[in-house]
């Protein structure tokens, strides 16, 4: 591997795990896993997703998946539905009572991550965050597309 390419992939790593550790943080502070707040984040900004796209886009295993939907599920924060469609398909909501989780996670006074955000927006310009954010979707295109 080239030192820009090796350079690069550390500092994803570490950024990905910083992220993970302020998730981690507002998780429990309000008494879940950082993964279902990921998920009640991921249903909060796509609704009626299904479990399989779910675990696509969170990059995991059905079956991890699923479990963890189950717990959220049994807590009243997420809801299951069959499908009308296709009644092997089964598609996800928030309910009321996970939406409120998810804002007592994320509010803007006692979120841990929304804290470091709001310093990184203060530093770095919105211009340079955009192309940031761009530049990101562009590697992460390439890094999935099939050879």
């Amino acid at each position: 591997m080239n030192p820009l390419g090796r350079d690069l992939m550390y500092s994803v790593f570490r950024i990905q795990k910083a992220l993970y550790r302020l998730v981690r943080e507002d998780a429990t502070r309000v008494g879940i896993t950082e993964l279902q707040l990921i998920i009640l984040y991921t249903l909060f900004k796509q609704e009626n997703v299904r479990l399989n796209d779910l675990a696509e886009k969170l990059n995991m295993s059905n079956s991890t998946v699923s479990g963890t939907v189950d717990r959220l599920v049994s807590a009243d924060l997420v809801m299951r539905e069959t499908s009308k469609e296709d009644r092997r398909a089964v598609t996800l909501y928030l309910t009321d009572k996970g939406r409120k989780k998810l804002k007592e996670a994320f509010n803007d006074e006692d979120s841990a991550l929304f804290r470091q955000l709001k310093r990184l927006t203060d530093v770095i310009s919105k211009e340079e965050l955009e192309h940031l954010i761009s530049l990101h979707g562009t590697i992460r295109d390439i890094l999935l597309e099939e050879e």
